[in-house]
């Protein structure tokens, strides 16, 4: 498997041995360090851990650079897991296993937080207590986020989470 930087598409490590060319992307240590400065000149998840709310901060593609303990903590997973993944998988969206993957589905061109994110990488501009929702194997999961940029990368924040609605099955 190849794999480079979402950022600079430096080449990270390349183990195409079995002759497969999946490639998959990560954050090289130039990148991820110039991200770190541009929090407060702390590291990435130093900073977010300073933060109240459940945050998780992507870049423009939706890829998970950092989360906070608070969000990790929500979603029941180890922090470290969750570097790398694409914001659906990071969430445990429904839609994000299906075949097509994360940000490919036909749910994932309707879903507010997808959209939302989109929309403040390409703008900037900062949106506040969007409501939306997550389709989750336990049940629907209704939550209001709000979205900032700084230096190329977005910070979504949890600001309320109702838990799960049995999913309903219709006839």
């Amino acid at each position: 498997m190849l794999v480079v930087c979402a950022y600079c598409r430096k080449t990270i490590s390349d183990d195409r041995s079995g002759g497969a060319c999946d490639v998959s992307h990560g954050m090289c240590r130039s990148c991820a360090d110039l991200y770190e400065r541009l929090w407060n000149g702390m590291p990435l998840s130093e900073y977010l851990d300073t933060l109240d709310q459940p945050v998780i901060v992507v870049n423009g593609d939706g890829c998970v650079m950092g989360a906070n303990q608070k969000l990790a903590h929500v979603l029941g997973r180890e922090r470290a897991d969750l570097r790398g993944l694409m914001g659906g998988e990071a969430f445990a969206c429904v839609h994000s296993l299906l075949p097509e993957g994360c940000g490919k589905t036909v749910h994932c061109r309707e879903c507010t937080i997808r959209r939302t994110v989109e929309k403040v990488a390409k703008t900037g501009r900062p949106v506040e207590k969007v409501p939306a929702y997550l389709d989750t194997k336990d049940g629907r999961v209704n939550l209001r986020i709000s979205v900032k940029a700084k230096g190329g990368l977005v910070r979504v924040i949890v600001e309320e989470l109702k838990p799960a609605e049995p999913a309903t099955v219709q006839a």
